[in-house]
């Protein structure tokens, strides 16, 4: 009996202890909360918005993006406040400060939001959650070790509170399941939803806030070192980071046996490399002398020196990218993330005294730099982009004087996919009305109007950026199911994608027969003896079919049906997608996927 009343008191203790460190969360970081409770409470409405529909749903865009915003904002403020002692005074003019820069965002926001603005949104949020991490560590000469350690905290933090939001929003979401399926609950799909909205911002935040060290100071002396953390870091992230590394090097000996142009992509991993690379050495920072992880020491060493062959495989496929096609926000990050690569590869191959700290505090400062001016992502990337189209039009006689009008204009395929591109672009990220003054009649244009009206006022037809070729053609078939196949001896399921390699297969039937395909030639009999074999060319089947799909209309059964039949053999082709080329009267198959029936006589 007096144990359990014990374990009682405990277990209030234990309560009492949680409410009581929730009740100092809350005063310690008010306005942050208040921000992400705010943040949840729209995503909640947000999550019940037909946004196809209801036209409610956009204009609380800009207030979702406020809050998010103010979250590491006035975090950033209140440990920056704790770090340096600023008087009551002080923190009460620097949290007036946040909400007026809070409140002046929400008002210089566009509206509605176009992809330049959530670009800029994406800079500042990186640029903000940046600060949170050294900003009590800049100046008052506070040294890397406490650096590094108050970065652990936040670190192992965020990953505890990811996995108790994971399981708590899987323990709650059942229990919902369990309400509707045995209680007769009647739910809407978007509770589910509704409810990691409010785990990830307001009780994940909770969370993070709680476990936020008070007294910065203490931790310069703090020497301890998690063991999970270096054999992660060890048998891990290392080695994954060595594996990328040779795969690269292995492109890049390929780009120079080949003597071709990188392609494109390569930014992606280069730049998660170097990204990866640099967080196992920050991990691994206080331990990087100790002699039993030595050869991390080695690793860091070569590590950097291993960067520069990198960036220069990545300034080429990126300058041959942009020099095709001009510069958009995303090109724009890349140049930009690999020049600071660069900058932080010579900073830590050849000073002497290193300083992790520069790591942050200059990718904060260039995420800042580049979402102001002209100079900005968003400004850069639409002036490229307005000249290109504006050269192109011009190039192709679509603008005339410099106007345009809806006079209908016939140019080449690529140029007007070109235009058509750029045309979607701007009016996805910048808008439309950026060219509007362009058109010989702007008043025709309504005031926000699509990238098809925009281009059905030059004379144009919207061209998808999936549209290979104006000759080729992609069809799509349902073959029947279930498939009777009474009196047949063999089904094969053809499924053939040749890209740019003449369209070939050949299979046996059985031992004296054989299924092939040679160019549009689809051929069934025994080898060698073409007077005993069925054939058939695909090209006017195919042909047919490319027409109707072309004119809307369904692909009925028996346009994609193929029967052929003689003496000793009968085919049945069900025909379930094709891709290819039309050449003046050849056909290029690319890709065939179809049943095949055979019935041997």
């Amino acid at each position: 009996m007096e144990g359990s009343e014990k374990n009682s008191r405990r277990r209030f203790a234990s309560l009492t202890a949680l409410a009581v460190r929730a009740r100092q969360t809350i005063e310690r970081f008010p306005l942050v909360l208040l921000f992400a409770i705010g943040a949840a409470v729209v995503l909640h409405r947000l999550a019940d918005i037909d946004f196809d529909a209801a036209a409610g749903a956009t204009p609380l865009i800009p207030v979702l993006m406020t809050l998010v915003l103010g979250i590491p904002l006035f975090l950033s403020i209140q440990l920056l406040a704790e770090s340096r002692g600023w008087s009551g005074r002080t923190q009460l003019l620097a949290t007036v400060f946040g909400l007026l820069l809070a409140w002046a965002y929400y008002m210089l926001v566009p509206f509605p939001i176009r992809g330049g603005e959530v670009f800029r949104f994406f800079q500042f949020i990186a640029a903000l959650h940046l600060l949170v991490a050294f900003g009590p560590f800049v100046g008052r000469g506070r040294g890397e070790n406490g650096f590094w350690h108050y970065n652990k905290v936040l670190f192992l933090r965020f990953a505890l509170g990811a996995l108790y939001s994971a399981v708590l929003f899987i323990g709650l979401s059942l229990a919902l399941a369990a309400c509707e399926n045995l209680l007769g609950f009647d739910l809407d799909n978007e509770v589910y939803l509704q409810l990691w909205f409010w785990i990830v911002f307001a009780y994940n935040t909770w969370f993070f806030l709680a476990g936020i060290p008070e007294d910065l100071e203490t931790l310069e002396q703090v020497q301890d070192y998690p063991t999970g953390l270096r054999i992660f870091t060890q048998y891990v992230l290392i080695p994954l980071v060595l594996v990328y590394l040779i795969i690269l090097y292995a492109y890049m000996a390929k780009i120079v046996i080949e003597w071709d142009l990188p392609k494109g992509w390569v930014g992606f991993p280069v730049i998660g490399v170097a990204v990866a690379g640099m967080l196992a050495l920050l991990l691994v920072y206080p331990i990087r002398e100790r002699s039993e992880i030595a050869w991390i020491t080695k690793f860091a060493k070569y590590f950097h020196w291993s960067l520069f062959p990198l960036i220069v495989l990545i300034s080429v496929a990126i300058g041959t990218r942009i020099s095709e096609y001009g510069v958009t926000e995303n090109r724009y990050a890349v140049v930009v993330l690999t020049a600071w690569l660069l900058a932080i590869a010579i900073y830590f191959t050849f000073r002497r005294r290193k300083d992790i700290r520069v790591i942050p505090v200059s990718l904060c400062i260039v995420a800042v730099v580049t979402a102001f001016g002209p100079w900005s992502a968003t400004a850069f990337s639409r002036s490229s982009q307005l000249a290109r189209l504006q050269e192109l039009l011009i190039g192709e006689e679509v603008m005339t004087d410099g106007v345009l009008d809806a006079t209908p204009k016939r140019i080449e395929f690529e140029p007007r996919k070109g235009i058509s591109n750029i045309v979607k672009y701007i009016h996805d990220f910048h808008g439309l009305n950026r060219i509007r003054d362009w058109y010989a009649e702007p008043e025709r244009l309504v005031e926000e109007p699509s990238y098809e009206v925009a281009l059905q006022e030059m004379g144009l037809e919207y061209i998808s950026p999936w549209t290979d070729e104006p000759d080729g053609f992609a069809i799509d078939a349902n073959v029947p199911s279930p498939l009777a196949i009474n009196g047949f001896d063999h089904l094969y399921q053809v499924s053939e994608f040749w890209d740019d390699e003449p369209s070939r297969f050949r299979v046996g039937i059985d031992s004296a027969t054989v299924l092939a395909l040679e160019g549009a030639i689809l051929q069934l009999g025994p080898p060698g003896d073409p007077g005993a074999s069925l054939s058939a060319d695909l090209t006017p089947m195919l042909s047919d079919l490319r027409e109707r799909d072309s004119r809307g209309e369904p692909l009925l059964l028996e346009a994609t049906t193929l029967e052929l039949e003689n003496d000793r053999y009968r085919l049945v082709m069900y025909l379930a997608a094709a891709s290819g080329k039309f050449e003046g009267d050849s056909l290029e198959i690319r890709r065939l996927s179809a049943t095949v029936l055979v019935q041997v006589k």
